[in-house]
């Protein structure tokens, strides 16, 4: 009995739109031990609509479906599934009434989005007007609107479904490792693969960060391995329960009581965005000077070494960090100067150069992001360059290992 998701939306095939959907439900399933077998993006044409979902049933016993539920000439997912399985749209009252109760009798789209296939079971919608429904016969339709936030807040419901139905679930066991290859830590689970056949395992990498995925039967011999990997890289160890560096960072700074700020040229304030997208950040994060150009970063952070050695450089980093201290008086400091491109480089300095430093209350570390000279990428060279600083700075805090060494 497998789990099936279709993505469905042309804006989806086009890149126009990213598909987090498909991750956000797979991710969610997954912590509830649901493994998702395959995932599939369909366009808004009736045709290969249709045909895309028939196929999906000859496989799948769960199918969970997003997008096409709008009031649009384009959102045709709950005709094309009423189709299929043979039924009709019918208005349902408790949804009509939901809506007027929720954005008024005069809403244009009413009568459009209180009609779902009959004979299906309602998955209310608490923020927009469109509901999702299953439908059961040959495989179970979970079906769902395609605005992330939307869809989110309806996954429980999934969730309580799959859980009725007595599916046959895995249990998981993750940990998140930082400042590691992919090729340092898959040989270890190689060797552990041949000792536990009946494991399945999954390394993921990120930026800076490495997710390890452990799925079996038997929840005792998951916690053992995954135990055995976390003394395995001890040092490396940021969380068993999320992949997000800056929340263990969040985390360790809380517990401590500490304050940190930051100062930044390159990351344009990306480093910020991570600590302050998560609640309670105020606790700790005192706030980014963003000093973008070299005006900035000689007023306000009083820096003295550009026409010496230019911003990007360790002597910058270093006067930045200084800057930062003066002006917040925070326990640690982050300074970051580099060349994201993707123009700006130079033989001596080519896109990529990242300088950075860390500030304690005893000592100021400073060294370079070892970006690869193939990342050349604007994008992923400001994410890499903040999640591995993030990462840097919590591995000195939490594991005593020296910044940049």
């Amino acid at each position: 009995m497998s789990i099936e998701i279709l993505s469905i939306g042309n804006e989806l095939l086009t890149g126009q739109t990213i598909n987090t959907n498909a991750a956000t439900i797979a991710q969610k399933l997954l912590s509830h031990g649901f493994a998702i077998k395959r995932v599939t993006v369909l366009p808004d044409e009736p045709h290969l609509l249709k045909k895309g979902i028939e196929e999906a049933m000859a496989r799948a016993s769960f199918i969970i479906t997003s997008g096409g539920l709008g009031p649009t000439g384009d959102d045709l997912t709950r005709d094309i599934v009423a189709e299929i399985y043979g039924t009709s749209l019918e208005t349902d009252e408790a949804i009509k009434k939901d809506l007027i109760e929720r954005f008024g009798s005069h809403l244009p789209t009413l009568e459009d989005q209180a009609r779902l296939p009959k004979g299906s079971t309602v998955i209310r919608n608490p923020i927009g007007t469109a509901p999702g429904f299953i439908l059961e016969g040959k495989a179970a339709l979970m079906v769902l609107p395609g605005v992330p936030v939307q869809m989110e807040v309806m996954l429980d419901a999934v969730v309580a479904y799959l859980d009725q139905h007595s599916l046959k679930k895995q249990a998981i066991e993750t940990l998140y490792l930082s400042l590691l290859s992919e090729q340092q830590v898959d040989p270890t689970l190689r060797e552990l693969e041949k000792e536990h056949p009946h494991v399945e395992f999954g390394i993921c990498p990120g930026y800076g960060i490495l997710s390890i995925y452990l799925q079996g039967e038997n929840p005792a011999e998951l916690l053992a391995l995954r135990e055995t990997l976390a003394k395995k890289f001890a040092s490396n160890v940021y969380s068993t329960t999320d992949k997000r560096i800056e929340v263990a960072l969040h985390e360790w700074m809380v517990a401590e009581k500490k304050t940190f700020a930051l100062g930044e040229s390159c990351t344009g304030g990306h480093l910020a965005a991570l600590l302050t997208q998560h609640a309670g950040a105020s606790d700790y994060f005192l706030g980014s000077i963003v000093s973008y150009s070299n005006h900035l970063k000689e007023t306000a952070l009083g820096v003295k070494t550009l026409q010496a050695h230019g911003a990007v450089s360790q002597e910058t980093v270093i006067e930045m960090a200084a800057g930062v201290k003066k002006l917040t008086g925070a326990d640690y400091i982050l300074t970051v100067s580099g060349i994201a491109g993707p123009t700006g480089g130079t033989p001596d300095k080519p896109i990529g150069t990242v300088w950075a430093a860390i500030q304690t209350p005893e000592k100021t570390f400073a060294g370079r992001v070892p970006l690869k000279p193939s990342v050349k990428t604007r994008e992923i060279i400001i994410h890499y360059s903040a999640t591995y600083l993030l990462a840097t700075l919590y591995r000195f805090l939490k594991h005593h290992i020296e910044p940049f060494s």
